[in-house]
């Protein structure tokens, strides 16, 4: 009768130890599953964009550079690396920034995460900068119409009291900083 009684004890604590693992499993595949969902949401809010190399981003940039009439595209005797970033003198006032996921050193190789355009306060000119800017959201996304652009950069400069970034669901947030001695414009992106 005591080795029934242990018997039975015995498999009721394992019965209860493994329910209790196989509802911790459950769990977990009920968080990985709200995870997903989650991130589905996100990408259907936000959108997202091809993976691009800082090379091929580039090359983006200096199209839409030089296909706007502007003629200073960002070349390579003028790259600095930095900080895990590449800075490239556009002209004396302006400097264009390309920081990727990822740092290797190598521009084929880094996917880029955010651009960005510098303007120095001193001799700043808004058109001239509007300019750049929108050759920068458009290297970053070619579908954006002129009308999306130009909603995209205004939305930024409301938002940027609140440090909030704009965002239309193509992939792509611009975010617009104000400093001291400085103006940026950001454009993150956003990939799957």
């Amino acid at each position: 009768m005591k080795k029934t009684m242990l018997t039975i004890l015995f498999c009721g604590v394992l019965l209860l130890g493994m329910t209790g693992c196989e509802s911790k499993l459950e769990k977990s595949k009920r968080e990985l599953d709200e995870a997903k969902e989650d991130l589905e949401k996100t990408y259907e809010k936000y959108g997202w964009v091809e993976k691009e190399n800082i090379s091929t981003m580039i090359a983006k940039f200096n199209t839409e550079i030089m296909d706007g009439g502007i003629n200073t595209p960002a070349y390579d005797d003028y790259l600095t690396v930095e900080d895990g970033s590449y800075w490239f003198g556009i002209t004396e006032n302006i400097s264009y920034l390309l920081q990727p996921v990822e740092f290797t050193g190598d521009k084929d190789k880094d996917i880029v995460d955010m651009s960005a355009l510098y303007f120095h306060k001193e001799n700043y000119n808004e058109e001239e900068a509007y300019k750049y800017v929108k050759c920068l959201i458009k290297a970053n996304n070619y579908d954006l119409t002129e009308e999306e652009i130009d909603n995209l950069i205004k939305e930024a400069k409301e938002k940027s009291s609140k440090k909030e970034t704009s965002n239309n669901g193509k992939g792509i947030s611009v975010g617009f900083l104000e400093y001291a001695d400085r103006y940026i414009y950001q454009v993150i992106r956003l990939y799957k």
